[in-house]
């Protein structure tokens, strides 16, 4: 019967083992902040806009259809009919403007290099969103094991601060060690709570990210001591990375502009094909006539926008040189904070944690048999969870380090869809 009951109530609730939440991952974090950025929706419909317009960019004008009436009498026994006089007539045609070839040449590279820039900004967004997701993932899973490593911490505290009442009460100790003893424990209870409110607000800024995913239980934490890429090969492609790929689209952009303001010195012609109808006694009339431009101000308007153009140009250039540089600083910086945070890190727990526990737990164990100092035993403990906290302080930045370098080249690039009516 109870056999009977038990699976009565799974088949009856066949969703309770789903209950369970899964542990979420770095990389499952990453890729809910990358489908929820709203920054990163804008650029991509913004790349979407500019490859539309890319399409249609350098070719022909549309046609003009011409219609009207030449030669109208408004005067005398004639006024205002369009079939008694000889030179009346009603005119229809079409008109086709052909701008310079080399115009419309420049004007589709012109368009292809701004839909160039609209997909060098949706990857940098997707890489700053990647980039700050996995920060929070992994400020979250180390505030929070810090927090319970010096929650561990605290039972000894309080083991302490009872052990000197018991001092006390049997006078091996003063009342000034008991209170000492109790201090040092409603520190350990503050320092947990600061970590636990540190927990806390990456959580939210989890959130911020991936939303209602954030109350999840964490996944295990990335290897931080190794990356994708070698961190030598970053510094040699820094070039490759989204920071700057859209500088050397602009760059195209801005050359075409040039391109094309010296263009303007060249003519544009037009094309006109009309029929005229003319009364019934007369004959019908074909007219064919080009137009050419004539760009005989050069001094006073092509000249000009040529100088606009090409500062433009040179400022673009100055700027793409600026962020290069700036990039090439803070991503040097970087690496040596990974490394050297690494480097330390090693250090906290291979000798300096390791000393500090055995030191923390042989004073304390002395004290309680009667041959140890109180206050040796606190200064112990504390150095301790100073340990402690500085380990999870020195992780959080290698663990920022090492999310700026792993998000730094572009990522899998989607294809972007147009929505069409």
């Amino acid at each position: 019967m109870r056999w009977l009951i038990c699976l009565l109530i799974f088949f009856a609730n066949p969703a309770a083992p789903a209950a369970v939440e899964s542990p979420l991952t770095l990389d499952e974090a990453v890729e809910r902040a990358l489908q929820a950025a709203p920054q990163v929706s804008a650029r991509s419909e913004n790349a979407v806009a500019m490859q539309a317009l890319a399409t249609g960019a350098g070719r022909l004008p549309d046609p003009r259809l011409l219609l009207g009436i030449e030669n109208l009498p408004v005067e005398g026994p004639d006024a205002w009919s369009t079939t008694s006089d000889f030179m009346t007539m009603r005119k229809v045609g079409v008109m086709q403007e052909f701008p310079a070839h080399e115009k419309r040449r420049l004007a589709r590279e012109r368009a292809d290099a701004e839909a160039g820039i609209a997909v060098a900004e949706l990857q940098a967004a997707k890489v700053l969103v990647a980039r700050e997701a996995a920060r929070a993932w992994i400020r979250c899973a180390i505030s929070e094991s810090a927090w319970q490593e010096l929650a561990g911490l605290q039972p000894e505290f309080r083991l302490g601060a009872d052990a000197a009442r018991a001092a006390v009460a049997s006078g091996r100790a003063s009342t000034a060690d008991a209170f000492a003893a109790e201090t040092a424990a409603a520190r350990v209870a503050n320092r947990i709570l600061d970590l636990q409110a540190e927990a806390r607000m990456a959580r939210v800024d989890l959130a911020r990210w991936i939303g209602d995913d954030a109350g999840r239980p964490l996944g295990p934490m990335p290897d931080l001591d190794r990356l994708a890429t070698p961190a030598s090969v970053l510094l040699a492609e820094a070039g490759r990375h989204p920071e700057l790929l859209s500088f050397d689209a602009k760059l195209v952009a801005a050359r075409a502009e040039v391109d094309l303001a010296r263009a303007g010195r060249r003519p544009d012609w037009s094309a006109e094909l009309a029929y005229a109808k003319r009364g019934p006694a007369f004959s019908d009339m074909a007219t064919l006539q080009f137009t050419v431009g004539l760009p005989l101000f050069a001094k006073n308007r092509q000249n000009p926008v040529i100088a606009a153009r090409g500062a433009e140009l040179r400022r673009v250039e100055a700027e793409r040189e600026s962020g290069i540089r700036m990039h090439d600083a803070e991503l040097r910086a970087t690496v040596i904070e990974w490394e050297q945070s690494g480097l330390q890190l090693a250090r906290y727990d291979r000798e300096l944690l390791p000393l500090a526990r055995a030191r923390s737990r042989a004073a304390l164990a002395a004290y309680r048999a009667g041959s140890g100092d109180l206050r040796g035993t606190l200064e112990a403990t504390e150095d301790e969870i100073e340990l402690v906290i500085e380990r999870a302080a020195r992780a959080g930045k290698r663990g920022s380090a090492w999310a700026y370098l792993a998000y730094l080249e572009p990522l899998a690039a989607e294809p972007l869809h147009e929505e069409r009516p």
